[in-house]
């Protein structure tokens, strides 16, 4: 939702950060949550939603979120659901028990009944997950057994880099917005100051690396499939966030 306020942030000593997006709050309190600790989201969570903005479709225990040594273990149990938003990574629906391994990710928390402007938002962040290397994964030549390995395409240049950021920058927000859509070439073109055409050789730079790494067809400069594809392999790196202050002892707690 744009312009609203964190309502709390949570990070634990090995860098695992937690907050909470929701409806247009007067403040923000912090603390740390560490690798280990399990925090309760919800009407009558530990980390309460849905309460100071009164939402009863927020179920009571919405989420259940444990931080780890390899990123966040989820126990969802919002009765109304809830889409997890990997950064630059398609939306999908989850429900019970979701691991996640991703610098930055976030939970929304459904209630179906509010405007489509307003959502609830669990955001993870944690810097010691890196993307996947830039290149492509290895590939098993069956004739010899041995792996094979081919060299990964060059990166991206400045300019097709900020091409790409910027078409798809609404899908590439942190903390996520929606809708989130690509922007028109025309528009990207205006803003960019060049031509149609030549937005369309940068992005077509960049969708065929795509199709060197391994993407399985062509698709639009402006459909994001090779997008999500260029994060995962690791072309395009997470936005940074500020650290986390320590305001909230309670969490502590061993």
């Amino acid at each position: 939702m744009k312009g609203g306020k964190w309502t709390r942030r949570f990070r634990g000593a090995a860098g695992p950060c937690l907050r909470v997006r929701t409806a247009a709050l007067p403040g923000a309190g912090r603390g740390r949550l560490r690798v280990g600790q399990t925090l309760t989201v919800g009407r009558e969570g530990r980390l309460p939603l849905g309460g100071q903005i009164p939402n009863t479709r927020v179920s009571r225990k919405a989420l259940v979120v444990t931080a780890t040594d390899f990123g966040w273990d989820l126990d969802v149990h919002n009765r109304n659901g809830a889409t997890l938003h990997a950064w630059g990574q398609p939306p999908q629906a989850i429900a019970g028990q979701v691991r996640v391994t991703w610098p930055r990710a976030a939970v929304r928390i459904h209630t179906r009944d509010l405007p489509a402007a307003t959502h609830h938002w669990v955001l993870l962040e944690d810097d010691t997950l890196p993307l996947p290397t830039a290149g492509p994964r290895p590939a098993r030549d069956t004739t010899t057994g041995r792996t094979a390995t081919p060299p990964p395409p060059l990166p991206m240049t400045p300019s097709q880099e900020q091409a790409v950021r910027l078409v798809f920058a609404d899908l590439l927000l942190w903390p996520p917005s929606l809708p989130a859509n690509p922007l028109q070439l025309k528009q990207a073109a205006t803003r960019l100051g060049i031509s149609e055409q030549g937005v369309c050789d940068r992005l077509g730079w960049a969708h065929g690396r795509a199709l060197q790494l391994g993407l399985h067809q062509e698709v639009g400069l402006t459909t994001p499939e090779y997008l999500y594809f260029l994060v995962s392999t690791g072309y395009l790196a997470p936005p940074t966030t500020q650290s986390c202050r320590v305001l909230r002892p309670w969490l502590d707690e061993d």
